[in-house]
Order: C-alpha cells, then sequence, then structure tokens
C-alpha cells in the first residue's frame, strides 16, 4: 500500500470534512488509491457479519455526465425548487433565513452554495463511488432491520473517508443520490438488489490544512447514566 500522507489518527478523525468547493477537479485520481482505500474500508464493522454491500467506482467520463444529471434532477426537485416556492418543511430545514442569528445563518449560507457548486460540478469529480448494500430494504425507518441495513454500509462509508482522507484526498455522503436509486441502477446496469445508499465523490484535495469544525460543548450532546450528569464534568 501506499504511504499514508497524515499519519495522526486525531488529526485523520478531527479534518475529515464533507469537501466540495475544495476538491482538485483537475488532478486525476489513479484507481489504486481508490481500491486501497475501498480494502482498508472492508474492516469496518459490519452487521451479521455479512458484507453485504457492493461498492461501484465510476471513472467513466459518460456514465460521470449521467449521474450528475440524476444529481442536479435531485437538487431542483428537493432544494432548489421547494426553496423557491416556501415550502415550509425545506424552509425550516434548510433556509438560512430561518436560522437563529447572523453566523448560524451564514454558515448554512455556506453549505448551501458548496453542496449547489458540487451538483454544478459533479461530472468533473474524478471518480464518482456507488456504494450499495444487497440487504433488503428496511420496511420500517426505525428498529427492526433497519440499524442493520444502514449500520453496515455506513461504517464502511465513514472507514473509506478516512483513509482517503489520509491520503490527501477529499469526499463527501451525496445521500440524497438515493432520490433516483433506481435509476442509478439503471445508468451503472446493476442488479435489482445492488440498491444504491450514497454516492462518494472522491478528489484530491487543494492543500490539507482543514481544521476541525465548530461544534456543540460535548456536555450539550453527551451525558453519564441518564440525561442529568452532562459529560466533562467527571473531576476524575
Amino acid at each position: 500500500m501506499s504511504s499514508a500522507m497524515i499519519t495522526d489518527i486525531d488529526e485523520v478523525l478531527t479534518t475529515t470534512r464533507a469537501v466540495r468547493r475544495r476538491m482538485d477537479f483537475d488532478r486525476p485520481v489513479g484507481r489504486t488509491v481508490i481500491e486501497e482505500c475501498l480494502r482498508l474500508a472492508q474492516q469496518a464493522p459490519m452487521g451479521s457479519n455479512l458484507e453485504d454491500w457492493r461498492i461501484v467506482a465510476v471513472d467513466d467520463p459518460t456514465l460521470k455526465r449521467q449521474l450528475s444529471e440524476l444529481y442536479t434532477e435531485i437538487w431542483d426537485a428537493t432544494v432548489a425548487q421547494p426553496l423557491a416556492d416556501g415550502e415550509a418543511a425545506t424552509t425550516a430545514r434548510l433556509s438560512p433565513g430561518v436560522r437563529a442569528d447572523p453566523q448560524a445563518q451564514a454558515r448554512q449560507h455556506r453549505v448551501l452554495t458548496a453542496v449547489k457548486h458540487l451538483v454544478d460540478h459533479l461530472a468533473r469529480v474524478p471518480v464518482l463511488v456507488v456504494l450499495c448494500s444487497t440487504k433488503p430494504i428496511p420496511q420500517r425507518p426505525v428498529g427492526g432491520t433497519a440499524s442493520g441495513y444502514y449500520g453496515s454500509i455506513f461504517p464502511f462509508a465513514w472507514s473509506f473517508q478516512l483513509a482517503l482522507r489520509s491520503r490527501g484526498l477529499g469526499s463527501v455522503l451525496a445521500t440524497a443520490m438515493a432520490h433516483r436509486a433506481t435509476r442509478v441502477r439503471e445508468v451503472l446496469g446493476l442488479p435489482d438488489d445492488w440498491r444504491p445508499v450514497t454516492l462518494v465523490p472522491v478528489a484530491y484535495t487543494r492543500g490539507l490544512d482543514f481544521r476541525p469544525a465548530a461544534r456543540a460543548d460535548l456536555a450539550d450532546v453527551a451525558f453519564w447514566n441518564g440525561p442529568t450528569e452532562p459529560a466533562g464534568s467527571a473531576t476524575r
């Protein structure tokens, strides 16, 4: 395997960002490094100790263009048009204007701008990795088989992203592609039981200087033995 560029595990864990605007569309990404990172991701925890995932890495320009067209459709249908129409649920979830303070509004504006940048340039991303599950689709969003369905593919995805980061590549979980899962399957000629769960665009990053993101104080989100003893209050 090639040598990692970032070897400190804490740095990898705290600086693996959702990369969109800082993708280098002009630098080729070889198949060797993608396959190295996929092999590492195969060591991720999985439900029932079954590798119920299938991965399709796409570097063919025609296929990337077709996937890009689907992604643009999804953006228009689920973000751009609902926001333009003032649709309540989408506005509450995505509009910068409903954020509580100017900093939060600016942060959300940057996120939407970055997502739109990826939408507009997805066909230029060197490699698009489609992660699929061969498990039956859960009948309920929570409980039952849902935990195993998502609990296998997303540890794989995160391990893949960490491996990419350590080698100077950036990625993002483009989960919205699942809105067109059937058409993704048709574009790539996948079997019916290969169910696309997320798309992972991959490119080298412009620079390696990513920083930890602003997050809530641990005491606001983590607790000991119930909801009344915030984490971070231990004296030992």
